[in-house]
């Protein structure tokens, strides 16, 4: 074999860094490459996607954007030809092909329609947390803390309207910012006596004690193959889906916090088919991606391997696979859903008990970003309760778990919306602390058909009747930390951590 020289080498692979080449001509045409990639925002459009990219314009059509509207995409390579400038998208963490800048949603910032703060001094909002997303010229995510805004926060001690301008070269956008006039709303009465709870049960303290099969360095976080069953007395888990460790590039490819969608879920809800999770890249992040999932259309082991998917199979899975914009979750585990809509309480899980006010956001199915924000409060009397887990029911009820105050035990709010306004009042109470070390609550959700919520510590479930009354215990030794529950119909969904792995079993 000819010995090639290591400056020969070097040059070869620097020419292929520079350019792109052209079949036919044996030219080269400059391309601008990323280390780093850089996140792009899909627009609404429909454009071809290509194979090639030439000087005189791209080649090899074979699919389109529609499939790819509401993926997570990337980009690491750009170039400009005749008939405009390609961008080589990385969809959902799969290379895929060359799509004209025009396709990207460019010069725009998306905000909420509108925001609605209950009136309380205590709080102030932040108006950052308004924004899905801010663009550039080229539709590439720009960092929100670089766009300009009219007014950084809005206190919310004096009824009425502000409206909120941002900008970004020449995007703009603006949302009005209401306080409501009810002084009183949020304040209710914590008067249900408490019921005798269980016996308090023993667990570990901190991140999971385990993991699956092959989620761990030793099996290179390689997909499951098999699936589990996990029993507990009357509650049978089975798997339902193994997900992704990354539903993009990971940390070492990824140029931003925005383009990162992976690793670490926090909270999930499920609504018949749909099954969505809160993702984050820091157990210590307020900011995160949703991520959603056709549960008919995806088979349980394949999402795991999204890059080595026929095609066919990955086109079809990138269209039943939704990505939000990087927005505000707060700690991910206080969410639900209805037929149309997410709902979001983004809270401060390190808060112990807080007099502020809590934010709440809807989020569109159809587009995956905040339709709307309302902040709400639960105060006894002038005894805040900051609420650190919450489930939705449908667009007008939540659930909330307070168990933060100091005392011990538990307490359960109905909070009913009607407008803008949401009214709380306790429906339960149970005496105790379920766990004897501390533990955070790590998943809680109601189960309508049989008026009981069910709520989570690391490996163990409890059943509690809607008044607090204590039914069962449930410890499915797995070692591996719940990171969510959600009901939907007669089927309790369990999601546990490393890897994330949604399970379900039927309510009783």
């Amino acid at each position: 074999m000819k010995k090639v020289s290591k400056g020969k080498i070097s040059i070869a692979l620097m020419t292929v860094a520079m350019g792109l080449f052209v079949s036919g001509n044996n030219s080269y045409i400059n391309a601008k490459s990323y280390h780093k990639a850089v996140t792009k925002i899909p627009g609404t459009g429909n454009f071809a996607i290509y194979h090639h990219a030439f000087k005189s314009g791209p080649a090899g059509k074979f699919t389109s954007t529609k499939h790819f509207k509401l993926a997570q995409i990337q980009s690491k390579q750009s170039v400009n030809t005749k008939k405009g400038t390609f961008w080589k998208i990385i969809v959902d963490g799969r290379t895929v092909g060359w799509v004209n800048q025009n396709f990207f949603a460019r010069n725009q910032i998306s905000v909420a329609q509108n925001v609605s703060l209950v009136q309380n001094s205590n709080y102030t909002f932040n108006t950052r947390d308004a924004v899905n997303y801010v663009t550039d010229r080229t539709g590439t995510a720009v960092n929100p803390a670089k766009i300009n805004i009219s007014q950084q926060t809005i206190n919310s001690a004096t009824p009425g309207k502000t409206t909120v301008n941002y900008s970004y070269g020449q995007a703009k956008a603006s949302v009005d910012v209401t306080v409501r006039s009810d002084k009183n709303e949020g304040i209710a009465h914590a008067n249900v006596t408490p019921v005798a709870g269980p016996k308090e049960v023993s667990t570990w303290k901190g991140s999971s004690k385990s993991s699956s099969r092959n989620w761990n360095a030793a099996h290179h976080y390689r997909a499951e193959t098999k699936s589990n069953v996990f029993k507990a007395g009357e509650l049978t888990l089975r798997t339902k889906l193994f997900e992704p460790r990354f539903v993009s590039l990971n940390n070492s490819e990824t140029g931003d916090k925005m383009g990162v969608v992976g690793v670490i879920p926090e909270g999930i809800t499920v609504h018949g088919s749909d099954f969505t999770t809160a993702i984050f890249n820091s157990s210590n992040d307020q900011f995160g991606h949703l991520v959603s999932y056709d549960l008919g259309h995806i088979n349980k082991y394949q999402a795991q391997n999204l890059q080595n998917l026929r095609w066919s199979t990955f086109k079809n899975y990138a269209s039943k696979i939704k990505v939000s914009p990087y927005i505000k979750l707060g700690h991910g585990q206080a969410i639900g859903s209805s037929a149309n809509y997410l709902y979001v309480l983004a809270n401060d899980n390190k808060s112990k008990n807080s007099s502020e006010s809590e934010e709440i956001l809807q989020i569109r199915k159809s587009d995956m970003k905040i339709n709307q924000i309302w902040s709400f409060r639960i105060w006894s009397g002038m005894s805040p309760r900051y609420i650190h887990n919450a489930t939705f029911v449908d667009d007008n009820t939540m659930y909330c778990l307070f168990h933060n105050g100091g005392n011990h035990y538990y307490e359960y709010w109905k909070v009913t919306r009607n407008g803008d306004t949401w009214t709380p009042v306790e429906v339960g109470a149970t005496k105790g602390n379920f766990i004897n070390n501390g533990s955070p609550v790590q998943g809680f959700t109601f189960d309508q058909s049989h008026d009981q919520f069910y709520i989570g510590f690391n490996d163990y479930i409890f059943k509690v009747a809607s008044n607090g009354t204590y039914k069962k215990t449930h410890h499915l030794n797995v070692g591996r930390e719940i990171e969510g529950l959600s009901v939907s119909g007669n089927k309790l969904y369990v999601e546990f951590a490393q890897r994330g792995e949604l399970t379900v079993g039927t309510t009783k």
